[in-house]
Protein backbone atom coordinates (compact mmCIF):
# COMPACT_ATOMS: atom_id res chain seq x y z
CA UNK A 1 0.00 0.00 0.00
CA UNK A 2 1.65 3.63 -1.28
CA UNK A 3 0.63 6.58 1.41
CA UNK A 4 0.21 9.41 -0.50
CA UNK A 5 1.77 12.62 0.08
CA UNK A 6 -0.90 14.91 0.77
CA UNK A 7 -2.78 12.70 2.88
CA UNK A 8 -1.38 14.58 6.10
CA UNK A 9 -2.38 17.94 4.26
CA UNK A 10 -6.18 16.76 3.71
CA UNK A 11 -6.28 16.16 6.96
CA UNK A 12 -5.38 19.30 8.44
CA UNK A 13 -7.54 21.46 6.38
CA UNK A 14 -10.40 18.86 7.77
CA UNK A 15 -9.43 19.18 11.19
CA UNK A 16 -7.40 22.33 12.20
CA UNK A 17 -9.06 24.98 9.39
CA UNK A 18 -12.29 23.22 9.46
CA UNK A 19 -12.93 23.65 5.69
CA UNK A 20 -13.78 21.46 2.84
CA UNK A 21 -11.21 19.91 1.36
CA UNK A 22 -11.11 18.95 -2.26
CA UNK A 23 -8.95 16.61 -4.22
CA UNK A 24 -8.85 16.93 -7.56
CA UNK A 25 -6.51 15.27 -10.05
CA UNK A 26 -6.60 13.01 -13.17
CA UNK A 27 -8.65 10.16 -13.67
CA UNK A 28 -7.68 6.67 -12.28
CA UNK A 29 -4.71 8.47 -10.27
CA UNK A 30 -6.32 6.91 -7.00
CA UNK A 31 -8.44 9.61 -5.42
CA UNK A 32 -11.35 7.21 -4.65
CA UNK A 33 -9.01 5.22 -2.78
CA UNK A 34 -7.81 7.99 -0.79
CA UNK A 35 -10.42 8.95 0.14
CA UNK A 36 -11.53 6.00 1.39
CA UNK A 37 -8.47 6.07 3.05
CA UNK A 38 -9.14 9.61 4.97
CA UNK A 39 -12.62 8.01 5.79
CA UNK A 40 -10.67 5.19 8.09
CA UNK A 41 -9.33 8.22 10.45
CA UNK A 42 -12.46 8.72 11.37
CA UNK A 43 -14.68 7.69 13.81
CA UNK A 44 -17.37 6.90 10.89
CA UNK A 45 -17.80 8.21 7.54
CA UNK A 46 -20.22 8.06 4.70
CA UNK A 47 -19.40 7.39 1.28
CA UNK A 48 -21.37 9.40 -2.04
CA UNK A 49 -20.37 8.77 -5.57
CA UNK A 50 -22.32 10.94 -8.56
CA UNK A 51 -21.88 8.11 -11.21
CA UNK A 52 -23.85 5.54 -8.60
CA UNK A 53 -27.74 5.83 -9.90
CA UNK A 54 -29.06 4.72 -6.25
CA UNK A 55 -26.13 7.79 -4.80
CA UNK A 56 -28.13 10.11 -7.22
CA UNK A 57 -31.62 9.14 -6.56
CA UNK A 58 -30.43 9.51 -2.55
CA UNK A 59 -29.08 12.84 -2.89
CA UNK A 60 -32.22 14.08 -4.74
CA UNK A 61 -34.62 12.64 -2.26
CA UNK A 62 -32.96 14.33 0.46
CA UNK A 63 -29.98 16.76 0.20
CA UNK A 64 -28.55 16.24 3.84
CA UNK A 65 -28.70 12.61 3.55
CA UNK A 66 -25.68 12.12 5.53
CA UNK A 67 -27.61 13.71 8.26
CA UNK A 68 -29.05 10.16 8.48
CA UNK A 69 -25.46 8.40 9.89
CA UNK A 70 -25.14 6.47 12.51
CA UNK A 71 -22.31 7.83 14.84
CA UNK A 72 -20.22 5.85 16.94
CA UNK A 73 -18.41 8.54 18.78
CA UNK A 74 -19.15 12.66 19.42
CA UNK A 75 -16.68 12.87 17.12
CA UNK A 76 -17.54 14.46 13.90
CA UNK A 77 -18.38 11.83 10.73
CA UNK A 78 -16.54 12.37 7.60
CA UNK A 79 -19.08 12.98 4.13
CA UNK A 80 -17.58 11.98 0.69
CA UNK A 81 -18.85 13.75 -1.93
CA UNK A 82 -17.52 11.80 -5.72
CA UNK A 83 -17.51 13.32 -8.73
CA UNK A 84 -20.10 15.67 -7.26
CA UNK A 85 -18.90 18.55 -9.84
CA UNK A 86 -21.26 16.39 -12.64
CA UNK A 87 -24.05 17.37 -10.93
CA UNK A 88 -25.54 20.58 -12.38
CA UNK A 89 -25.60 22.16 -9.23
CA UNK A 90 -23.59 21.58 -7.09
CA UNK A 91 -21.67 24.48 -6.35
CA UNK A 92 -25.16 25.64 -4.60
CA UNK A 93 -25.29 22.45 -3.06
CA UNK A 94 -22.12 21.77 -1.38
CA UNK A 95 -22.45 25.71 -0.02
CA UNK A 96 -25.41 24.89 1.43
CA UNK A 97 -24.39 21.55 2.94
CA UNK A 98 -21.20 23.20 4.04
CA UNK A 99 -23.35 26.29 5.91
CA UNK A 100 -25.50 24.02 7.65
CA UNK A 101 -23.30 21.32 8.73
CA UNK A 102 -19.97 22.54 9.39
CA UNK A 103 -19.90 22.26 12.76
CA UNK A 104 -21.02 18.50 12.94
CA UNK A 105 -19.71 16.99 9.78
CA UNK A 106 -16.29 17.07 7.53
CA UNK A 107 -16.40 17.29 3.57
CA UNK A 108 -14.08 15.91 1.48
CA UNK A 109 -14.93 16.53 -2.73
CA UNK A 110 -13.14 14.75 -5.59
CA UNK A 111 -13.20 14.86 -9.18
CA UNK A 112 -11.75 13.76 -11.85
CA UNK A 113 -12.14 16.26 -14.04
CA UNK A 114 -10.98 20.21 -12.90
CA UNK A 115 -13.78 21.73 -10.22
CA UNK A 116 -12.91 24.99 -11.82
CA UNK A 117 -15.10 27.11 -9.16
CA UNK A 118 -14.77 30.66 -10.70
CA UNK A 119 -17.22 29.80 -13.54
CA UNK A 120 -19.33 32.50 -14.31
CA UNK A 121 -22.90 32.64 -12.31
CA UNK A 122 -24.03 30.49 -9.51
CA UNK A 123 -22.68 31.05 -6.05
CA UNK A 124 -19.14 31.01 -5.03
CA UNK A 125 -17.32 28.36 -2.78
CA UNK A 126 -14.51 30.73 -1.82
CA UNK A 127 -13.65 30.71 1.54
CA UNK A 128 -15.42 27.42 2.15
CA UNK A 129 -12.64 24.87 0.92
CA UNK A 130 -8.97 24.21 0.19
CA UNK A 131 -7.83 22.46 -2.69
CA UNK A 132 -5.25 19.97 -3.36
CA UNK A 133 -3.85 17.79 -6.37
CA UNK A 134 -3.79 14.56 -6.19
CA UNK A 135 -0.90 13.49 -9.40
CA UNK A 136 0.65 10.09 -10.46
CA UNK A 137 2.88 8.65 -8.30
CA UNK A 138 6.45 10.22 -8.04
CA UNK A 139 9.60 8.55 -7.11
CA UNK A 140 9.80 10.00 -3.61
CA UNK A 141 6.04 9.54 -2.73
CA UNK A 142 6.66 5.99 -3.81
CA UNK A 143 10.00 5.62 -1.41
CA UNK A 144 8.97 8.19 1.39
CA UNK A 145 5.02 8.78 1.44
CA UNK A 146 5.59 12.28 2.58
CA UNK A 147 6.32 15.28 0.39
CA UNK A 148 9.63 16.84 0.95
CA UNK A 149 9.57 20.50 2.83
CA UNK A 150 10.42 23.44 0.13
CA UNK A 151 13.18 24.74 2.64
CA UNK A 152 14.73 21.14 2.90
CA UNK A 153 15.02 20.65 -0.64
CA UNK A 154 16.78 23.86 -1.15
CA UNK A 155 19.43 22.89 1.36
CA UNK A 156 20.26 19.99 0.42
CA UNK A 157 21.04 20.48 -3.80
CA UNK A 158 24.57 20.89 -2.67
CA UNK A 159 24.38 16.98 -0.92
CA UNK A 160 25.63 13.96 -2.32
CA UNK A 161 22.34 12.43 -2.80
CA UNK A 162 21.56 8.87 -1.43
CA UNK A 163 21.21 6.11 -4.04
CA UNK A 164 19.47 3.00 -3.49
CA UNK A 165 19.06 -0.51 -5.10
CA UNK A 166 14.83 0.11 -4.25
CA UNK A 167 14.76 3.84 -5.54
CA UNK A 168 16.43 2.63 -9.19
CA UNK A 169 13.92 -0.51 -9.25
CA UNK A 170 10.84 1.67 -8.61
CA UNK A 171 12.49 4.54 -10.96
CA UNK A 172 12.86 1.92 -13.63
CA UNK A 173 8.75 0.64 -12.65
CA UNK A 174 7.68 4.41 -13.31
CA UNK A 175 9.90 4.62 -16.40
CA UNK A 176 8.01 1.68 -17.96
CA UNK A 177 4.14 1.99 -16.46
CA UNK A 178 3.98 5.38 -15.45
CA UNK A 179 2.35 6.95 -12.19
CA UNK A 180 -1.00 6.00 -11.93
CA UNK A 181 -1.17 3.68 -9.46
CA UNK A 182 -2.59 0.90 -11.34
CA UNK A 183 -0.89 0.38 -13.92
CA UNK A 184 2.53 0.82 -11.77
CA UNK A 185 1.79 -1.36 -9.38
CA UNK A 186 0.61 -4.24 -11.75
CA UNK A 187 3.96 -4.13 -13.60
CA UNK A 188 3.09 -5.52 -16.67
CA UNK A 189 3.24 -4.34 -20.58
CA UNK A 190 -0.11 -6.06 -21.68
CA UNK A 191 -1.99 -4.69 -18.83
CA UNK A 192 -0.57 -1.27 -19.01
CA UNK A 193 -1.36 -0.91 -23.39
CA UNK A 194 -5.50 -2.03 -22.24
CA UNK A 195 -5.03 0.65 -19.43
CA UNK A 196 -4.14 2.97 -21.32
CA UNK A 197 -6.94 2.69 -24.35
CA UNK A 198 -9.30 2.46 -22.00
CA UNK A 199 -8.63 5.79 -20.00
CA UNK A 200 -8.15 7.21 -23.13
CA UNK A 201 -11.52 6.63 -24.58
CA UNK A 202 -13.22 7.01 -21.14
CA UNK A 203 -11.50 10.37 -20.45
CA UNK A 204 -12.54 11.82 -24.09
CA UNK A 205 -15.65 9.80 -24.73
CA UNK A 206 -17.07 9.88 -21.32
CA UNK A 207 -15.59 12.87 -19.35
CA UNK A 208 -15.75 15.19 -22.24
CA UNK A 209 -18.24 14.71 -24.07
CA UNK A 210 -20.28 14.93 -20.51
CA UNK A 211 -19.30 18.61 -19.99
CA UNK A 212 -18.23 20.12 -22.99
CA UNK A 213 -20.12 20.82 -26.17
CA UNK A 214 -17.47 19.60 -29.19
CA UNK A 215 -19.42 17.97 -31.58
CA UNK A 216 -16.73 15.82 -33.25
CA UNK A 217 -14.77 14.09 -30.69
CA UNK A 218 -12.78 12.27 -33.22
CA UNK A 219 -10.68 15.32 -34.26
CA UNK A 220 -10.43 15.86 -30.04
CA UNK A 221 -8.76 12.45 -29.79
CA UNK A 222 -6.66 12.99 -33.32
CA UNK A 223 -5.33 15.99 -31.28
CA UNK A 224 -4.73 13.45 -28.37
CA UNK A 225 -2.41 11.27 -30.91
CA UNK A 226 -0.25 14.32 -31.90
CA UNK A 227 0.46 15.59 -28.32
CA UNK A 228 2.71 13.16 -27.55
CA UNK A 229 4.97 13.44 -30.59
CA UNK A 230 5.09 17.81 -29.76
CA UNK A 231 6.39 16.82 -26.19
CA UNK A 232 9.84 18.28 -25.69
CA UNK A 233 9.75 21.04 -27.97
CA UNK A 234 7.58 24.54 -27.95
CA UNK A 235 4.01 24.08 -28.87
CA UNK A 236 2.62 25.86 -32.16
CA UNK A 237 -0.76 25.93 -32.39
CA UNK A 238 -0.89 27.11 -36.05
CA UNK A 239 1.08 23.45 -37.03
CA UNK A 240 -1.42 22.10 -35.11
CA UNK A 241 -4.12 23.66 -37.10
CA UNK A 242 -2.28 23.10 -40.81
CA UNK A 243 -2.17 19.06 -39.34
CA UNK A 244 -6.31 18.74 -37.98
CA UNK A 245 -7.83 21.74 -40.55
CA UNK A 246 -9.57 23.22 -38.27
CA UNK A 247 -9.38 26.78 -37.18
CA UNK A 248 -6.48 28.32 -35.22
CA UNK A 249 -9.24 28.81 -32.17
CA UNK A 250 -10.43 25.61 -32.30
CA UNK A 251 -6.97 24.13 -31.35
CA UNK A 252 -6.59 26.35 -28.63
CA UNK A 253 -10.08 25.92 -26.80
CA UNK A 254 -9.43 21.99 -27.29
CA UNK A 255 -5.85 22.33 -25.66
CA UNK A 256 -7.25 24.42 -22.97
CA UNK A 257 -9.91 20.85 -22.41
CA UNK A 258 -7.58 18.62 -22.48
CA UNK A 259 -5.31 20.42 -19.49
CA UNK A 260 -8.65 20.80 -17.39
CA UNK A 261 -9.45 16.99 -17.41
CA UNK A 262 -5.99 16.14 -16.95
CA UNK A 263 -4.67 14.77 -20.21
CA UNK A 264 -1.90 17.37 -20.50
CA UNK A 265 -0.43 19.97 -18.59
CA UNK A 266 1.75 23.14 -20.25
CA UNK A 267 4.62 24.95 -18.78
CA UNK A 268 5.13 28.80 -19.89
CA UNK A 269 8.60 30.21 -20.59
CA UNK A 270 10.82 31.83 -18.29
CA UNK A 271 12.10 35.36 -19.60
CA UNK A 272 12.82 37.33 -16.56
CA UNK A 273 14.79 40.62 -17.70
CA UNK A 274 15.90 38.37 -20.49
CA UNK A 275 15.32 40.13 -23.46
CA UNK A 276 16.15 37.59 -26.28
CA UNK A 277 14.31 35.09 -24.44
CA UNK A 278 11.11 33.40 -25.74
CA UNK A 279 7.91 34.71 -24.22
CA UNK A 280 4.64 33.28 -25.99
CA UNK A 281 4.89 29.19 -26.94
CA UNK A 282 3.72 27.20 -24.17
CA UNK A 283 5.49 23.33 -24.05
CA UNK A 284 2.94 20.76 -23.47
CA UNK A 285 3.56 16.78 -21.66
CA UNK A 286 1.41 14.18 -20.95
CA UNK A 287 0.68 13.08 -17.25
CA UNK A 288 0.58 9.45 -18.35
CA UNK A 289 4.68 9.27 -19.83
CA UNK A 290 4.47 5.72 -21.29
CA UNK A 291 2.22 6.64 -24.14
CA UNK A 292 5.38 9.08 -25.60
CA UNK A 293 7.72 6.34 -27.88
CA UNK A 294 10.74 8.43 -27.84
CA UNK A 295 12.69 7.90 -24.97
CA UNK A 296 14.26 11.07 -24.89
CA UNK A 297 10.73 13.10 -24.77
CA UNK A 298 9.62 10.61 -22.44
CA UNK A 299 12.13 11.31 -20.20
CA UNK A 300 11.64 14.89 -20.21
CA UNK A 301 7.97 14.51 -19.49
CA UNK A 302 8.75 12.25 -16.81
CA UNK A 303 11.02 14.59 -15.11
CA UNK A 304 8.27 17.48 -15.68
CA UNK A 305 5.79 15.64 -14.13
CA UNK A 306 8.07 15.43 -10.83
CA UNK A 307 8.85 19.36 -10.95
CA UNK A 308 5.25 20.03 -11.47
CA UNK A 309 3.81 17.92 -9.28
CA UNK A 310 6.44 19.25 -6.59
CA UNK A 311 5.31 22.91 -7.50
CA UNK A 312 1.56 22.56 -7.58
CA UNK A 313 1.92 20.94 -4.02
CA UNK A 314 4.11 23.30 -2.29
CA UNK A 315 1.41 26.19 -3.61
CA UNK A 316 -1.53 24.03 -2.47
CA UNK A 317 -0.15 23.65 0.91
CA UNK A 318 1.10 27.24 1.14
CA UNK A 319 4.53 25.90 1.82
CA UNK A 320 5.88 28.58 -0.75
CA UNK A 321 5.13 30.04 -4.49
CA UNK A 322 6.88 27.89 -6.62
CA UNK A 323 6.48 26.92 -10.33
CA UNK A 324 8.49 25.49 -13.41
CA UNK A 325 9.07 26.95 -16.66
CA UNK A 326 11.13 26.22 -19.63
CA UNK A 327 14.18 28.91 -20.66
CA UNK A 328 14.85 29.40 -25.01
CA UNK A 329 16.39 32.26 -26.40
CA UNK A 330 16.08 33.49 -29.78
CA UNK A 331 19.51 32.14 -29.89
CA UNK A 332 17.84 28.33 -29.98
CA UNK A 333 19.98 28.31 -25.93
CA UNK A 334 17.75 25.95 -24.22
CA UNK A 335 17.08 24.72 -20.63
CA UNK A 336 14.46 22.34 -20.26
CA UNK A 337 13.36 23.44 -16.80
CA UNK A 338 13.34 26.25 -14.48
CA UNK A 339 12.65 25.96 -11.07
CA UNK A 340 11.31 29.32 -9.66
CA UNK A 341 10.08 30.73 -6.01
CA UNK A 342 8.25 34.05 -6.30
CA UNK A 343 9.16 34.38 -9.93
CA UNK A 344 12.74 34.03 -9.32
CA UNK A 345 14.84 31.24 -10.57
CA UNK A 346 16.54 28.83 -7.80
CA UNK A 347 17.20 25.83 -10.11
CA UNK A 348 18.31 25.27 -13.96
CA UNK A 349 17.36 21.60 -14.80
CA UNK A 350 17.95 19.77 -17.90
CA UNK A 351 17.57 16.54 -18.93
CA UNK A 352 20.05 14.15 -20.95
CA UNK A 353 19.30 10.11 -21.75
CA UNK A 354 23.42 9.33 -21.01
CA UNK A 355 25.57 12.31 -21.98
CA UNK A 356 27.36 13.45 -19.06
CA UNK A 357 29.00 16.56 -20.22
CA UNK A 358 27.19 19.19 -18.95
CA UNK A 359 25.15 21.33 -21.27
CA UNK A 360 26.94 24.59 -22.88
CA UNK A 361 23.09 25.96 -22.01
CA UNK A 362 22.80 25.35 -18.68
CA UNK A 363 26.64 26.58 -17.64
CA UNK A 364 25.51 29.80 -20.09
CA UNK A 365 22.22 30.60 -17.96
CA UNK A 366 23.59 29.12 -14.43
CA UNK A 367 26.29 32.03 -14.91
CA UNK A 368 23.77 34.47 -16.87
CA UNK A 369 21.01 34.61 -14.07
CA UNK A 370 23.84 33.74 -11.20
CA UNK A 371 21.91 30.44 -10.09
CA UNK A 372 24.09 28.76 -7.08
CA UNK A 373 23.63 25.12 -8.48
CA UNK A 374 22.48 23.73 -11.99
CA UNK A 375 21.54 19.85 -12.55
CA UNK A 376 21.72 17.85 -15.61
CA UNK A 377 19.56 14.58 -15.30
CA UNK A 378 20.47 11.58 -17.18
CA UNK A 379 18.40 8.39 -17.27
CA UNK A 380 21.32 6.38 -17.51
CA UNK A 381 21.85 5.33 -13.67
CA UNK A 382 25.22 4.82 -11.57
CA UNK A 383 26.06 8.91 -12.63
CA UNK A 384 26.59 11.40 -9.71
CA UNK A 385 29.44 14.45 -10.66
CA UNK A 386 29.85 17.69 -9.70
CA UNK A 387 31.28 20.77 -11.13
CA UNK A 388 32.42 23.53 -9.16
CA UNK A 389 32.63 27.33 -10.87
CA UNK A 390 32.81 30.27 -9.69
CA UNK A 391 31.05 29.48 -6.73
CA UNK A 392 28.70 27.56 -8.72
CA UNK A 393 28.18 23.98 -8.49
CA UNK A 394 26.81 22.09 -11.54
CA UNK A 395 25.56 18.11 -11.28
CA UNK A 396 25.09 15.48 -13.62
CA UNK A 397 23.22 13.06 -11.49
CA UNK A 398 21.00 9.98 -12.53
CA UNK A 399 17.49 10.72 -12.40
CA UNK A 400 16.82 7.24 -10.06
CA UNK A 401 19.00 9.18 -7.32
CA UNK A 402 17.93 12.73 -7.29
CA UNK A 403 14.58 12.64 -7.96
CA UNK A 404 13.75 10.88 -4.27
CA UNK A 405 14.61 14.95 -3.03
CA UNK A 406 11.38 15.93 -4.75
CA UNK A 407 9.48 13.83 -2.36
Amino acid sequence: MIKRSISKAALRILREYNKMAFLAGPRQCGKTTLARRLGQEFSSSVYFNWDILTDQKKLLKNPYFYEETTRESKKNPLVIFDEIHKYGRWKNYLKGVYDKDRDDFYFLVTGSGRLDLFQRGGDSLLGRYLALPLMPLTLGEVLNGSPVPWKQFKNSLQDVPESSPRSRGLYRGLWSWGGFPEPFLKGEEQFYQAWMVHRKTLLLREDIRQMTNIRDLSLLEMLSHLLPQRVGSPLSINALREDMGVAFETVRDWLEILARFYYIFRLTPFAGSLARALRKETKTYLYDWPEITDEGARFENLVALHLWKAAQTCKAIGEADVSVHYLRDKEKREVDFVLCERRQPVLLIETKLSDQTPSASLLYYQERLNIPVGIQLVHQEGVCKKMTRAKRATWVISASRWLALLG
